[in-house]
């Protein structure tokens, strides 16, 4: 029967051998796991174009004139713009604007606009996923100045919407 020192040596070998690497009866552990890959898509929050129109009213007519026609004191030139908002994602909450500050030349009305969506401040209105598709008019009246010299061109300006996310 080996002695003891013989059997210490022996067990210390196979030890060495064992976690050296270079032995065959060692087990590499591993496992891996695939994920498939996700697509993830934003929201959207457009504003686009439905109509637009330019007529004159003149005091005294019933019907409203062509933008063509040449004007007189007194006359309202009735800028019209109608847009369509699409508002779709999770939890998007947006802000539709209404710039009017572009407009000169004539002394102008403030702005009439026709909306389903809510008020969120002065000539602001609240845009959510609920809203998609909802349409907003708006109406201003330039009125010529009884001051405007003969054959003067004015230029009115434009209308213009804005659409700006509102970060939750």
């Amino acid at each position: 029967m080996p002695s003891r020192l013989t059997r210490a040596a022996l067990a210390a070998v196979v030890a060495v051998v064992l976690l050296s690497g270079s032995g065959t009866t060692l087990a590499g552990w591993n496992d891996a796991e695939l994920r498939e890959g996700q697509v993830v898509s934003a929201g959207e929050l457009t504003v686009e174009p439905v109509s637009a129109s330019t007529v004159v009213v003149r005091p005294g007519t019933s019907q409203p004139l062509p933008a063509s026609t040449p004007l007189v004191p007194g006359d309202v030139v009735r800028l019209s713009s109608t847009v369509s908002v699409s508002a779709a994602g999770e939890l998007l909450t947006g802000t539709l604007g209404l710039e009017v500050t572009g407009l000169q030349g004539l002394t102008r009305s403030g702005p009439r606009v026709t909306t389903t969506l809510r008020a969120a401040g002065t000539r602001g209105w609240t845009v959510t996923p609920a809203d998609d598709g909802a349409t907003v008019t708006a109406v201003v009246d330039l009125t010529v100045p009884a001051a405007v010299a003969q054959h003067t061109t004015l230029d009115a300006g434009a209308i213009r919407w804005t659409l700006t996310q509102e970060m939750p």
